[in-house]
């Protein structure tokens, strides 16, 4: 197992220079990329578009707009200035995929006409490609959960208990069993813990009122399982540590247990590790990320998720993430802290598999060769999914 990145943000001031330096570092990595790209010919700054008749600009998307006559104008800028692009109503393909852009996204546009105004032929999203799956040398197992919420009186227990037996090979047919005994990874997704102080009214619906109690009672489950099992796990806006990402590694103030296992390995969100990496062959690259930004950012913003409910399905919308290369693009739709040197929110490297929790919905799929894994729950219908209509999936487990 090798952690690649497990990001750490110090505390400090954060002014407006931070942010503009944020968007700087983005706009540059995504250039990169882009620049390769064949669709893009006769690249060019946009404060030199002049009278160029065809061209190809990379830009950051600044604002958005539908006219009256169903066109779509988006204003984007790259480190020269801004320009208005058009996207016509009748080229129907292209307004379909310009539906998908939104607010800071970088993108590459094929564009024609002079001046500050130009018509946009074809949009380029920097996309994740993998060629190949990669496989491990001898036949091993990984599991995928999260949202256990420990302390929560609608945690399933009873239910929780039966994975621990079945972990640990209890009550399984002879097939079921050989492929248990091979488990060596455990990945858990966030909101490990109810916590406290979440939202208004929670204390209500606690059976363990205090946080260090409530990581106690974890690290006791988790004590429960193999230690030949590596449990790999990343926070929630429910952990205890900040609401925003990237969030730390929980730490040692509150769930000392925890951090004194050894077999426990306690990351980042987001966080990429590495497994079955070998001496000198690279291993199973895994992006785990709770998805705090999948409602505000992506459901909310485009209308395709909307409309498809995707809720229900979330590998729709992290789709949409490995399209885009970011976790969450939009300023000010998740809570972020920006750091000096890179947007901790990019996707870099592209993982073989994408890991998500949030949604407390079971759901796999694939987009061009990385395995999406969007993980279930172990807590019961909440008074606010009742209030929204949405029916979790609890206790469901990939075997990968």
């Amino acid at each position: 197992l090798k952690i690649i990145s497990s990001n750490v943000i110090p505390y400090r001031k954060i002014e407006v220079k931070d942010f503009v330096t944020h968007f700087k570092n983005r706009y540059n990595f995504f250039k990169d990329i882009l620049k390769e790209r064949k669709e893009l010919a006769n690249l060019v700054s946009i404060n030199k578009i002049g009278n160029n008749r065809s061209f190809s600009i990379i830009g950051l998307v600044a604002s958005k707009r539908i006219t009256k006559n169903k066109n779509l104008i988006i204003e984007v800028e790259d480190l020269t200035g801004k320009i208005s692009v058009l996207i016509a109503g009748e080229k129907e393909e292209l307004l379909k995929k310009s539906k998908e852009i939104v607010l800071d996204d970088v993108l590459g546009i094929k564009c024609s006409g002079t001046g500050k105004f130009v018509y946009a032929n074809e949009i380029v999203f920097p996309d994740s490609f993998i060629l190949e799956k990669k496989k491990s040398e001898h036949e091993a197992y990984a599991v995928f959960i999260s949202d256990m919420h420990i302390g929560s009186k609608l945690f399933l227990e009873e239910n929780f208990k039966r994975f621990l037996k079945w972990i640990n090979g209890e009550d399984v047919d002879s097939t079921m069993a050989e492929k248990v005994k091979k488990i060596k990874y455990l990945f858990v997704v966030g909101d490990n813990v109810d916590g406290v102080g979440v939202y208004p009214g929670q204390e209500a619906l606690l059976l363990i009122k205090d946080l260090r109690e409530q990581y106690k009672k974890l690290a006791e489950y988790f004590k429960m399982i193999p230690s030949h099992i590596k449990i790999i796990m990343c926070p929630g806006q429910h952990d205890s540590v900040r609401v925003p990402e990237p969030q730390p590694a929980i730490g040692e103030d509150f769930a000392k247990e925890l951090c004194e296992m050894k077999n426990v390995y306690l990351v980042s969100n987001p966080s990429m590790v590495e497994i079955e990496a070998g001496d000198k062959k690279h291993g199973i690259k895994v992006l785990m990320y709770h998805g705090a930004s999948m409602i505000r950012n992506w459901i909310d913003e485009i209308e395709e998720l909307r409309v498809g409910k995707a809720h229900i399905n979330p590998s729709k919308i992290v789709k949409y993430m490995l399209r885009h290369r970011h976790l969450s693009p939009t300023h000010s739709s998740n809570v972020y802290v920006p750091s000096e040197k890179e947007d901790m929110l990019i996707i870099n490297p592209i993982p073989d598999i994408l890991t998500t929790g949030d949604l407390h919905k079971s759901d796999v799929d694939v987009y061009n060769n990385t395995l999406i894994i969007c993980c279930s729950c172990w807590q019961s219908t909440t008074p606010f999914e009742e209030k929204v209509g949405n029916q979790p999936d609890p206790c469901k487990v990939p075997l990968l």
